[in-house]
């Protein structure tokens, strides 16, 4: 027989118990006491039935009819009464007389008590006192109920503590348990962790042994329940800082002690960085500017932002392009609605289209089952991105010409258009004119995303904005890293205001990072910039000249007596990073990161300069 349910809720839990129980009423009352659980194993026997322990009883015995009829039996004369006519023990049974009583915990049957006679003078008794016997055996199962009823709240509370332990050591924070008189009780993982010490070298010590900043006497003194608190713990020559919420435990309207959570406080900036990060970012007021022109613009498109025309910006790799169209998002009707970014050059060719228009059921091997929706039905009421759109292939133009036409895009294998409600805004640093002149774009399409343009200008052009950037990201990586860094020296800011930027506001950002990084200073020095930027010849020797909007790549390559060209200098810049780094993808991929630009533009500019020939030769 299948045995269900927690042991807890079995009399074999307190088998032993009811055993000491049952010997000891064996002798007062003179009977033997058998006890049965449910599944009609015997568990508890006296005399004769202390042999029969761990013997089940098979399905014609009184115990099992009990089962089903949970009340008290009286057998007299076992081979004449009735419900003992089916037991495979009756022929063989000395039993006289027996008294048989439910045992219950609750609702639920856990087994018999029985008591049973084997002479005449037990039998007389027992038709004598029955109903003093039934009445005993009642507060002997209360007894026995009571017992497995204490258990089973043991057990219920040692589980609840082990899953309350399970919930504090899962959180992230660290927590740490103080009674009244100031002792520490008990740490979490987490703390541990944050503290770099064992449990059992924190539990039971005073709390002001362990923390400066914090005691007993600041907890007795809260005013709220609850107290915010800068901490510190000495760990060998370091001394760690803690954010710590201090709230009071109240049990039976008297303070019993206090919980104290703790937050690493560099953890917390690094947080806090990054909420701000992506608080910002979206949004105008995040993309700083003194230059003439990039406020120009932000103000065009902030009245822009309020219709659902077609944006296409563009401007070189790492201007923030993708931060001008989700500022243009934020600041729209749709800014409830998604913004889906596409990067049409990071994307297979042969992937794209299902990227962007999704596909059905059985459109080509390896497609799922129940489809899949592109883009631009994930973009449906909000904004879909379309980044690095001249790389998108010729044939992909055609598609999606049509869908800003007709507002409807088709799935691979589909069969009827849907109807998609986007507002699309592209970006390139490609010259698309150029592209349409040799028939890498297609003209019709460029009008079509064309219909109101922004050129973003480089960083080198908006030079007056370089210390605006230079002291937001220092202010940003100081709140992430946990540094003082104040600034730049004078050395160093005049490297920077020399140095291109080729990889514009991203590049900048990135080398602020590694600065911040790599110096033990207050102030940066030029040893601490980037080997590209420190060792840049000075911008008496190397003068950019202006990149307008529609330059090409050949007026961009022509050297000017001394002047070196942007292009010339990127080049340069990739062929020494190669041969330092290497060629392999791990390489390329740091690269990239490293000048300020994506790992796809890296690799088409490596194609198009003819920089891999150039290595082999």
């Amino acid at each position: 027989m299948k045995k269900d349910g927690p042991d807890i809720l079995k009399l074999k839990a307190i088998q032993d118990y009811i055993q000491q129980v049952a010997d000891a009423f064996s002798v007062v009352l003179n009977y033997e006491v058998a006890i049965v659980d449910v599944y009609l194993e015997v568990l508890v026997g006296t005399g004769k039935y202390r042999d029969q322990i761990g013997v089940v009883y098979d399905l014609g015995t009184v115990n099992y009819q009990m089962r089903y009829t949970p009340k008290s039996f009286f057998v007299i004369d076992p081979p004449n009464c009735k419900l003992c006519q089916n037991c495979k023990l009756l022929k063989t049974c000395k039993v006289l007389a027996g008294l048989f009583y439910p045992i219950k915990l609750g609702d639920k049957l856990l087994g018999s008590i029985s008591l049973y006679a084997f002479d005449e003078t037990q039998k007389e008794n027992m038709l004598k006192d029955f109903v003093k016997l039934k009445l005993f055996l009642q507060h002997l199962v209360e007894l026995i109920s009571g017992k497995l009823n204490e258990r089973v709240l043991y057990e219920q509370s040692k589980k609840a503590a082990e899953q309350f332990d399970t919930l504090i050591n899962s959180v992230r924070e660290g927590i740490m348990a103080v009674d009244y008189q100031g002792k520490i009780t008990h740490v979490n993982r987490s703390a541990t962790e944050l503290l770099m010490v064992p449990a059992n070298l924190i539990n039971g010590r005073m709390l002001e042994d362990v923390f400066s900043g914090i005691s007993l006497q600041v907890l007795m003194k809260m005013i709220k329940p609850y107290m915010e608190q800068d901490i510190f713990y000495k760990h060998g020559q370091k001394t760690l800082h803690f954010m710590s919420t201090a709230t009071e435990i109240e049990y039976g309207g008297y303070i019993s002690g206090f919980v104290l959570s703790l937050r690493s406080i560099k953890e917390m900036r690094k947080l806090a960085g990054r909420f701000i990060r992506e608080e910002r970012k979206y949004t105008f007021d995040g993309i700083l500017s003194q230059n003439t022109e990039i406020v120009d613009i932000k103000k065009k498109m902030c009245t822009v932002a309020k219709t659902d025309s077609t944006v296409l910006i563009t401007g070189e790799s790492g201007t923030g392009k993708e931060l001008f169209a989700h500022a243009i998002h934020h600041e729209s009707l749709r800014q409830e609605g998604p913004f889906i970014v596409v990067n049409c050059g990071a994307i297979p060719e042969n992937l794209l289209e299902s990227e962007l228009f999704g596909y059905e059921e059985g459109a080509f091997t390896g497609a799922r089952r129940t489809g899949k929706p592109g883009k631009f039905e994930l973009a449906d009421g909000g904004t879909i991105f379309l980044d690095e759109i001249g790389d998108m292939p010729l044939q992909l133009q055609v598609k999606l010409l049509r869908v800003l036409q007709e507002r409807m895009i088709e799935r691979i294998g589909g069969t009827k258009p849907l109807p998609v409600d986007v507002r699309v805004i592209a970006a390139t640093n490609k010259n698309l004119e150029e592209m349409i002149n040799t028939n890498q774009f297609r003209s019709d399409l460029y009008y079509r995303l064309s219909v109101i343009p922004f050129h973003i200008p480089p960083l080198r052009e908006r030079m007056e904005d370089l210390e605006l950037l230079i002291h937001c990201f220092i202010q940003k990586f100081n709140l992430i890293f946990g540094k003082q860094v104040k600034g730049y020296t004078h050395e160093a800011l005049a490297k920077m205001h020399e140095y291109p930027w080729p990889g514009n506001v991203r590049e900048l950002e990135n080398a602020i990072e590694y600065s911040t990084n790599v110096c033990p200073n207050a102030f940066i020095d030029a040893n601490y910039l980037p080997n590209r930027i420190s060792k840049h010849g000075p911008a008496s020797q190397l003068q950019p000249h202006r990149i307008s909007e529609h330059s090409t790549a050949s007026q961009l390559s022509q050297p000017q007596d001394s002047i070196q060209s942007i292009v010339d200098m990127e080049k340069n810049a990739i062929i020494e990073a190669l041969k330092k780094f290497g060629t392999s993808n791990q390489a390329k991929e740091n690269i990239a990161k490293s000048l300020g630009m994506g790992r796809s533009t890296l690799y088409r500019k490596i194609k198009k300069m003819g920089i891999e020939a150039e290595l082999m030769e």
